[in-house]
């Protein structure tokens, strides 16, 4: 009888031993990951070759940023969604992206909501992906009130207000 590993072991056995995701399926990318997240479909690479820096907004240091490829994970501990620079895995939200500019060309920077299947929210994902983010309140565009127009014809604001759950230093299109 032959035996497979389960899918989960398999991808926290490949993140520990770097293992390329280019045979991912469409269907495997949807799959949760060690995290509990889900892996946007169509995730688009990053723009910059250097890599982008991302806003990381911590309550001690409003003006943190992390420069990829280390991500910033925030909590959801308090409302301020503090942040810190990590290249492992979050537990609530992952910041890839904070904007157009973080990822390839025709690309967009979506916030994803992620939820369990009893239908509580578990999370966020903040990445690029080829195409549209879906819509809100689960899913946002995000942007910068001086760069590129919202492709979903939104106005670009300021998450805090607008959406409390993302970290205040982010804007969204709305």
């Amino acid at each position: 009888m032959k035996r497979e590993m389960p899918t989960l072991a398999l991808a926290a056995l490949c993140a520990l031993a770097a293992c390329s995701s280019k045979s991912t399926t469409r269907a495997d990318a949807a799959r949760p990951q060690p995290d509990g997240s889900a892996s946007p479909v169509d995730a688009a690479p990053a723009g910059s070759p250097d890599g982008g820096v991302v806003s990381c907004y911590a309550e001690t240091n409003a003006s943190q940023s992390c420069t990829l490829p280390a991500h910033c994970c925030f909590s959801n501990f308090s409302s301020q969604h503090d942040g810190s620079c990590s290249s492992a895995t979050c537990a609530w939200g992952t910041i890839t992206c904070d904007g157009p500019e973080d990822c390839a060309t025709g690309a967009h920077c979506c916030s994803h909501a992620l939820f369990a299947t009893d239908g509580s929210l578990t999370g966020y994902s903040i990445a690029c992906q080829w195409d549209a983010c879906g819509t809100a309140p689960a899913n946002y565009e995000l942007c910068h009130p001086s760069g590129p127009a919202c492709s979903n014809g939104g106005t670009c604001v300021t998450a805090l207000g607008n959406d409390n759950d993302l970290p205040r230093t982010l804007d969204i299109c709305k």
